[in-house]
């Protein structure tokens, strides 16, 4: 800038020397000053030259700097242009970091989709409300290949933010640019509804018992749970492909799928429980933990919105409705049934709201009500049971003892024990007969259970 000035002052000196000369010696001079005028319009046109550059330069990063404000105003969803200005001052106040995490998460949303080339059919059976429906959708192996490939692994730049995780879940919800599936699956479940003459709230039941039909690969948790291996969460594409997954990947399908059909949805996560659900959007009064979504399990089979379930620790999945049987079954005697914990909830988004909750409310809470009877009375009964089969083993050794005494016509040490097993007869009775009562509530507790939660 400082050259540009002594230039143009020098130029302006020249003009006034040979105006000057021009006056005193007006044939002499002429030469002189055609050179000077010649000489002074080349450093007119350096110094117009470098004030092009400049003007270049700034024109180039004010293009750049109104990118990133058109970048900032579509990713967080503003309404007017005054909004961007406390959204880049968070960014300069220390998010910048978390402004560059959430564009790394972007990166799938601009790779080049595959050509679908290598065609193949996944065919998914379930029922719902005791109609048996299919569905066809046409999946690909370089499609499957690709998100395979994508990233599984949450990276940052900087100090790592508090959303991360909420960042991480966010990843596996991004679809690549040309990838319709879960477009077309949406409409798929939602064409198919309509020929059942389906409500839109009864779409999304249907849309939850699709999801929760898909297989639970057993194989991945146990390895989960283990820690070993190298298992990590599957993007929806995955999960249709494979047809099995664990809770947070079937999850995640559940909620691309959702937010397709337009309703808000979001990711319960009990954290100490090693266990993923969803939430969607539903009346407040209504909701689960007061949350404004309502629960909804992707696991096990015939758990309807709003409704959580009991968890089994033995097995570390929660029980699907059909599943609860009587007592006398070995999954009873193996169950170790609690309350799911502490909740965490990401990837919250506003949309539809599944009204039906409010029609079901009631059922819901009997459902819950004898759910945590049920809970309460197993324990309990597999306790009885074990001291029953104790019992049993003692009063057989017992009577064992009695025949080999009286074969050897022992009377003394016959009689001292005939007492002894008598008296654990008597108690062996009266605690099958309180044990078979209880049997008997817990299993109309069942079966009440079971056709309300069909209902």
């Amino acid at each position: 800038m400082g050259n540009s000035l002594e230039r143009e002052s020098k130029a302006r000196d020249m003009f006034e020397i040979s105006n000057m000369s021009l006056f005193f010696c007006p044939y002499s001079c002429y030469a002189k000053v055609i050179l000077n005028f010649f000489h002074s319009k080349s450093e007119l046109v350096y110094m117009l030259r470098n004030w092009l550059h400049k003007i270049g330069i700034v024109s180039i990063e004010l293009l750049v700097i109104a990118s990133l404000l058109f970048y900032v105003y579509q990713k967080n969803n503003l309404t007017s242009i005054g909004q961007i200005i406390p959204v880049v001052q968070n960014m300069i106040s220390g998010r910048g970091a978390e402004f560059a995490n959430q564009m790394k998460g972007d990166i799938i949303t601009k790779q080049i989709f595959p050509k679908l080339q290598n065609e193949t059919k996944r065919v998914f059976n379930w029922e719902y409300r005791n109609e048996k429906y299919t569905l066809t959708e046409n999946l690909d192996q370089g499609a499957y290949d690709f998100y395979k490939a994508q990233p599984k692994v949450f990276s940052y730049s900087g100090e790592l933010q508090s959303n991360w995780a909420d960042e991480y879940y966010g990843m596996f919800l991004k679809s690549a640019i040309g990838d319709e599936s879960i477009v077309t699956l949406a409409k798929d479940l939602q064409n198919l509804g309509k020929v059942h003459k389906l409500s839109d709230d009864q779409i999304v039941d249907l849309t939850l018992s699709f999801v929760q039909a898909i297989a639970y690969d057993d194989a991945k948790a146990k390895n989960i749970l283990a820690k070993k291996g190298t298992e990590t969460v599957l993007y929806p594409y995955e999960t249709l492909f494979e047809q099995k997954g664990v809770c947070s990947d079937k999850s995640l399908l559940a909620i691309a799928i959702l937010r397709q059909m337009g309703y808000g949805a979001a990711i319960f996560a009990f954290e100490d429980d090693n266990h993923t659900a969803i939430g969607i959007a539903c009346p407040k009064e209504y909701s689960t933990y007061g949350s404004g979504y309502c629960y909804g399990e992707t696991t096990s089979v015939g758990n309807k919105i709003g409704i959580i379930p009991s968890f089994d620790a033995t097995s570390n999945k929660t029980v699907g409705a059909i599943e609860l049987s009587a007592i006398d079954s070995s999954q009873s005697e193996q169950a170790n049934l609690k309350q799911l914990g502490h909740v965490t909830i990401y990837q919250q988004t506003s949309g539809r709201e599944y009204d039906e909750i409010a029609e079901t409310r009631k059922i819901i809470a009997e459902i819950d009500s004898l759910k945590k009877s049920i809970e309460s009375m197993l324990p309990e009964l597999q306790s009885q049971k074990k001291n029953l089969k104790n019992s049993e083993n003692n009063l057989d050794n017992l009577k064992k003892n009695l025949e080999k005494y009286k074969n050897d016509q022992n009377v003394e040490k016959y009689n001292s024990l005939v007492g002894e097993f008598n008296d654990l007869v008597k108690k062996y009775k009266n605690d099958t007969r309180n044990y078979n009562e209880k049997v008997s509530l817990y299993n109309k507790t069942i079966a009440r259970y079971n056709v309300l939660i069909k209902q």
